[in-house]
């Protein structure tokens, strides 16, 4: 190990090692990278339910969850078409926007080009829920969304100063997740219309960073099963890399820091769900090696004292500061706690939230 730190070429060795253990980490097949003549800058509007399933908050889920998974897109900058965000109000407080604008979406789809345009972005998202059906046994839920985007360049006459006539979208497709099956299982179907959501929603993330869906797998993805030869060569590598940060003598020890974490800021209960929101600084340390990137926030919930357990999808992206929990029973206190996972596998501490009661509609 002193030959390789005093090596001239100890730089390139250090990158390839760091690429390595990254590789060995995260599969390649699950850093999906958006495709030559995607848009980089897409505005998603709030999905629509049209399944006609009663879901409470379906449509809100969809959106979420829809923006999460499109967060993973290597490349593609996400930005959530709300009233209430900071852009949006810019824009209508400069007059820019109208009011009539506010109501854009997947039934008004002129008004939504005239809104991206405004906004500066180079394409738009609309999704529907098309359906939610349950099968059995054994128990399953398939849920199917569609979606359509605009390129706003060509959808806007900058002459006319208006959206052409009949915008076509540059891309109009449908996607259906699905549940694990359950045999015998006769709990609430929502955890399973979950699962079905965030299927549907990474095949959709997926469409719009270029794979053809065609090429996604038909049912839900399972494990996969890989000789453990496989990981030798990672392994060999990994552990050669720990050996070489143990003797540079200027590494974090993998510790992160508390000002490496998110800030709990709020909780808000409301008649459907409990929205949490907080504040994400950034990593504070200079200290090298150099900071990895913010690869997602993990969110537990604790439902009256008891176990903590995940209930987030991987709450991705520097611009994602919110979450609802929509599967809250009246009566019950909550707690949640949040913390940060980095691209370089370390994590902060966890941040506890205000507990609360869920009242309920």
């Amino acid at each position: 190990m002193i030959l390789i730190r005093s090596h001239k070429f100890t730089g390139a060795i250090s990158v390839f090692l760091i690429v390595a253990m990254v590789g060995a980490i995260v599969p390649w097949n699950a850093r999906p990278a958006v495709a030559g003549g995607v848009p980089t800058t897409v505005l998603l509007f709030a999905v629509a339910d049209n399944s006609g399933s009663n879901v409470t908050g379906l449509a809100e889920m969809a959106t979420n969850r829809i923006q999460a998974a499109m967060g993973k897109i290597e490349g593609l900058e996400v930005t959530e078409f709300h009233r209430s965000s900071p852009l949006v109000r810019r824009a209508v407080s400069e007059g820019r926007l109208l009011a009539i604008h506010m109501e854009a979406g997947v039934g008004d789809v002129p008004g939504a080009i005239i809104v991206g345009h405004t906004l500066g972005v180079e394409a738009i998202i609309l999704a529907t829920v098309k359906s939610v059906d349950a099968q059995m046994p054994p128990r399953r839920i398939s849920l199917t969304l569609a979606g359509e985007y605009y390129l706003v360049g060509a959808s806007y006459d900058e002459a006319a100063g208006q959206p052409i006539a009949a915008p076509q979208p540059e891309k109009s497709f449908a996607v259906t997740g699905t549940s694990r099956p359950r045999a015998n299982y006769t709990g609430s179907d929502r955890p399973l219309v979950r699962e079905a959501l965030d299927d549907a929603a990474s095949k959709f993330a997926q469409v719009i960073g270029g794979t053809p869906v065609s090429q996604l797998a038909a049912e839900y993805a399972q494990p996969r099963k890989t000789s453990k030869m496989k990981w030798l060569g990672p392994l060999v590598v990994l552990g050669l890399l720990v050996m070489a940060l143990s003797n540079s003598g200027g590494d974090r020890d993998g510790v992160v820091t508390p000002a490496d974490a998110p800030t709990p800021l709020r909780v808000e209960v409301d008649v459907n769900a409990i929205r949490l929101y907080w504040r994400w600084d950034g990593w504070q340390s200079s200290v090298p090696p150099y900071p990895p990137t913010l690869l997602c926030h993990q969110i537990e919930r604790s439902v009256d004292g008891g176990v903590w357990g995940r209930i987030d999808n991987g709450v991705c992206g520097k611009e994602r500061t919110s979450w609802p929990d929509y599967d809250v029973v009246a009566g019950n206190n909550y707690s949640y706690r949040i913390r940060a996972v980095y691209t370089d596998q370390s994590v902060s501490a966890w941040q506890l939230f205000s507990t609360v009661v869920f009242a309920g509609g």
